[in-house]
């Protein structure tokens, strides 16, 4: 590594051995977060304290105090939904959730309260970012918006091929069913059906080939698989561009797939960042471009000749993109929701108004979901939005490289993913960094980076393209 050279944004730092210290110091924070030792005997904390002056320098203290924990908590339930239990077991662990819930409805007010107040020219949930948001993209963010759906219709669809008791969109089921837990069972419609996913390992060691393949992961780069139940995936950086860690649930749900490639969509876009940009910028990233590259890379997941790489039999594969594109219509049904909840809430004075406001938005989607469950999701609103928008951003994305590279209907997929040309040109777009690092910056990239390769030829095929689909989580 070199050191950045100084600037009015990013301060300058002595030497190359200052940034190797900094940035393996953030690297241990991180680990130590996910309850890893760190590389240092030293433990990441004290550390921390210690280079205070230097992280404040470097525009990182906001980021390092996050980290440690020392900003405003983000009000959280300490249980999780037990996916892996019986029916019965599942609506003993979603009460428990919801009393949980329920005990931290003011809390979650109070917090949410309190952004609002403190909020300046920027949107309040802008705060939830340690670092600050391009202003484009938080332009784009403010400005997604998207109708409130009946979602009822989709739920009790895979509510009825799973067998569930009682009412089919029941609340405790709600998040087994978004999994597609029983969507591959043998009570299908096709009779003896029983599709089959690959097991967890070699899961990863094919996507992760796969991205490497495509240049998305550096030779050297390692990659660290750490393997937690009902846990949401994420991924952190570990001494970028050298290492990084994968966090992944244990079980093997027809989104596993969507996960492992929205993840190592993360994942290379961390991996790429050059090793000479300043520290501040190898750790920054726009929220709008990060979900909406995550989206365009998941969403190859929907095509079954994708899923026929992975070792997926023609008829899974089917059954696996149609749920892929009921998914992504239920997802975004209720990010809709959240962002609507969003809007009613600045009307709102109290928790028990807060609640009146989550219970009229839930009765919307038919779902008839508890409004602190619905109240508890307003602390991710950036999350939520970076979605909703991400769908747009991948969209132009898409459209850009299908009008470069061919079209949407090559074999199943993106005919743009079959050209080596289309990845060389991604990876250019993800490694830059500061504002050509931004959603906007990322679209300039592609339009100017290099010469316009002539178009595929057109696809005479006679197949049909599978629906499209994007996930929430």
């Amino acid at each position: 590594m070199t050191a950045a050279a100084p600037d009015a944004v990013h301060p300058g730092v002595p030497d190359a051995a200052h940034v190797v210290y900094v940035e393996d110091l953030l690297a241990d924070l991180q680990l130590e977060r996910a309850g890893l030792p760190g590389r240092d005997p030293v433990p990441a904390a004290r550390r921390a304290r210690q280079a205070a002056g230097e992280l404040a320098g470097l525009g990182l203290s906001r980021f390092v105090a996050e980290l440690l924990g020392g900003t405003a908590p983000v009000p959280a339930p300490s249980s999780v939904l037990d996916l892996e239990a019986d029916e019965d077991g599942r609506r003993a662990s979603y009460e428990v959730w919801c009393a949980e819930a329920r005990e931290l409805t003011d809390e979650v007010w109070r917090w949410l309260a309190e952004r609002r107040r403190a909020a300046g020219e920027l949107p309040w949930w802008c705060g939830e970012s340690a670092l600050p948001l391009p202003h484009d993209s938080v332009r784009r963010l403010a400005e997604v918006t998207a109708p409130v759906r009946d979602l009822s219709e989709i739920a009790a669809a895979w509510a009825r091929p799973a067998g569930l008791r009682g009412s089919a969109t029941a609340e405790y089921n709600w998040r087994w069913l978004l999994l597609g837990k029983g969507v591959l069972g043998p009570s299908l419609p096709s009779g003896a059906f029983s599709g089959e996913l690959p097991p967890l390992n070699e899961l990863i060691t094919l996507l992760v080939g796969q991205a490497r393949r495509r240049g998305l992961l550096p030779p050297a780069h390692k990659v660290k698989v750490l393997r937690r139940p009902n846990t949401p995936s994420m991924v952190m950086p570990v001494r970028l561009p050298g290492s990084s860690l994968l966090s992944l649930p244990t079980a093997v749900t027809p989104v596993t797939v969507q996960y492992l490639q929205h993840e190592l969509a993360h994942l290379a876009e961390h991996a790429l960042r050059p090793a000479d940009a300043p520290l501040v910028e190898r750790w920054t990233f726009d929220p709008l471009r990060s979900e909406g590259w995550a989206l365009l890379l998941e969403h190859l997941a929907g095509s079954t000749a994708f899923l026929a790489r992975l070792g997926i039999d023609e008829e899974t594969a089917a059954v696996l993109a149609r749920f892929y594109a009921e998914e992504e219509r239920f997802s975004r049904g209720l990010m809709a929701a959240d962002l609507a909840l969003d809007t009613d809430l600045a009307g709102c004075r109290t928790s028990a108004e807060a609640l009146e406001a989550a219970s009229a938005v839930g009765a919307a989607t038919g779902l008839e979901w508890a409004p602190e469950l619905l109240l508890l999701r307003q602390t991710r609103v950036l999350h939520w939005r970076s979605y909703l928008a991400g769908y747009a951003w991948r969209d132009t994305v898409r459209a850009e490289l299908d009008a470069r590279f061919g079209n949407s209907h090559s074999h199943g997929g993106d005919g743009w993913a079959d050209r080596d040309e289309a990845w060389a040109l991604l990876r250019s777009a993800l490694a830059r960094t500061g504002p050509a690092g931004s959603a906007a910056g990322f679209l300039d990239a592609l339009r100017l980076l290099g010469p316009t390769p002539p178009h595929a030829p057109a696809c005479t095929c006679t197949h049909r393209t599978p629906p499209t689909h994007e996930e929430a989580r």
